[in-house]
């Protein structure tokens, strides 16, 4: 298993756009891909699942990932959240 913990902007949440994009990148690897935010947890490869996470507001995520290709899932998933939000 693979993880990563960043910490979105103040501003940042998960409306649709931005959680279509991941799930996109995400449902191209094999691997499970989840998405923690405190308690609630969502899965990276459905868009109305990280949809319904609680707005970050600065928040640190825990980005999981597992699987035969996760370290490549997980690159194209940070790929994206950089360029979707501003990673403090």
């Amino acid at each position: 298993m693979t993880t990563r913990t960043i910490t979105l902007g103040s501003k940042d949440f998960f409306h649709a756009r931005p959680s279509a994009r991941i799930a996109g990148a995400a449902k191209l690897y094999e691997s499970v891909a989840m998405v923690m935010l405190g308690t609630e947890i969502a899965d990276a490869k459905d868009a109305f699942s990280l949809m319904r996470l609680s707005h970050p507001d600065g928040s640190s995520l825990e980005l999981l990932i597992d699987g035969p290709d996760e370290q490549a899932a997980m690159e194209a998933v940070l790929d994206v959240i950089k360029k979707e939000f501003s990673i403090e």
